[in-house]
C-alpha cells in the first residue's frame, strides 16, 4: 500500500471482520496508532491527523462505534477487540514493515493497550514490538468506571434515560457541555455495542485497590520501549498508589505525566501533540 494523504474511509478486512480507519500518510518513519474512548470513533482524532502533515497516522475505530451508522452484528466483547486491535496492527505492519509503531489509547483505549499486552504474553507469536505506547487515562479500578457502570445497567432497547442520566449529573457548566456532547456521540450508535463493552470493563477490573493497574503496565512495559502513562487531574490523587503498584510488580520505565486537565481534554489537538512529542524521534 502506497502512503497516502487523508483518507477518512480507509478499511481493513480481519479475521474478526471489517474495520474502519482513518489515515494520514507520511514519510515519516513512526506511525501513530490512535485508539479511541467508549463510545467514540476515529473522527475524534481527525483535528491531529489534519493537522501534522509530516506524520503518518491511523485512528482506528472499533466494531460497532461507526458514527452515524446501524449496526446489526452482535456485540463485541472485550477479548474480541482486543484481538482486532491486533490483528490491526499486525496488518498495518506488513504494509508499512519498516515503520515503528506508537500505540496511543484514550480512556477504554487505554485499556485496550492493557488487555493487549496480556494478549500478547500469553500467545507470543501474535506479539509486535511497539516502539512506543501513550496511556491516556487508563482505568485504575471501579472508582474510575463512573461512565461504564452507567452504560452497563442501562436498557439496550432504550438508552435515554441513561445518557439523560449521565447530563444531568455534570457538576458544573463546563462539565455540562462535554458530557452533552459526548452524550450526543454515543446516541447515534448501537448503544448495545457500548452497553456489552462497559460490562466486560466492569468484570476485567477490580472494584478496589492497585494490583491490576501495576501488574497490567508491567506487561505493557515487557512490549514496548517506551511507556507513558498520561493523567487528568481528577486521576492525580491514584498516581503515587500507581507509582508504587507498577514498582513492586517490577516495571522500572513507565513514564508518568500528571496533568491539570479534564478528562475529555488530554485528546485535545494541543495537549495529545505535546505529549506526542515525548514518543516521537526528533
Amino acid at each position: 500500500m502506497a502512503v497516502s494523504p487523508f483518507n477518512e474511509d480507509s478499511r481493513a478486512k480481519l479475521p474478526a471482520g471489517t474495520v474502519s480507519y482513518l489515515e494520514h500518510g507520511a514519510k515519516s518513519e513512526t506511525l501513530v496508532v490512535l485508539l479511541h474512548g467508549l463510545g467514540l470513533d476515529a473522527h475524534d482524532y481527525r483535528t491531529l491527523l489534519e493537522s501534522h502533515p509530516e506524520q503518518h497516522a491511523v485512528a482506528l475505530t472499533l466494531q460497532g462505534f461507526e458514527p452515524d451508522r446501524e449496526t446489526y452484528a452482535r456485540p463485541v466483547g472485550l477479548q474480541v477487540h482486543a484481538e482486532t486491535v491486533s490483528d490491526f496492527l499486525e496488518y498495518l505492519h506488513k504494509e508499512y514493515p519498516v515503520k515503528e509503531i506508537v500505540l496511543v489509547g484514550f480512556s477504554l483505549g487505554a485499556d485496550l493497550i492493557l488487555r493487549l499486552a496480556e494478549l500478547w504474553d500469553v500467545e507470543p507469536d501474535r506479539s509486535l514490538r511497539l516502539h512506543g505506547a501513550m496511556l491516556l487515562d487508563p482505568n485504575i479500578n471501579h472508582s474510575t468506571m463512573s461512565i461504564s457502570r452507567l452504560f452497563a445497567t442501562a436498557r439496550q432497547d432504550n438508552p435515554l434515560p441513561a445518557l439523560k442520566q449521565l447530563v444531568f449529573d455534570a457538576p458544573n457548566m463546563y462539565w455540562f457541555n462535554v458530557i452533552a456532547d459526548y452524550a450526543v456521540k454515543v446516541g447515534r450508535k448501537d448503544f448495545s455495542h457500548a452497553q456489552k463493552l462497559s460490562a466486560d470493563m466492569l468484570e476485567y477490573w477490580d472494584p478496589d485497590g492497585y494490583d491490576q493497574i501495576g501488574t497490567r503496565l508491567a506487561a505493557v512495559e515487557r512490549h514496548a520501549d517506551i511507556v507513558r502513562v498520561v493523567v487528568s487531574a481528577p486521576y492525580r490523587e491514584h498516581l503515587q498508589a500507581i507509582r508504587d503498584s507498577v514498582a513492586r510488580h517490577g516495571a522500572k520505565s513507565v513514564d508518568f505525566a500528571p496533568t491539570d486537565l479534564e478528562h475529555f481534554d488530554l485528546i485535545e489537538e494541543q495537549e495529545l501533540t505535546g505529549q506526542l512529542k515525548q514518543l516521537l524521534p526528533a
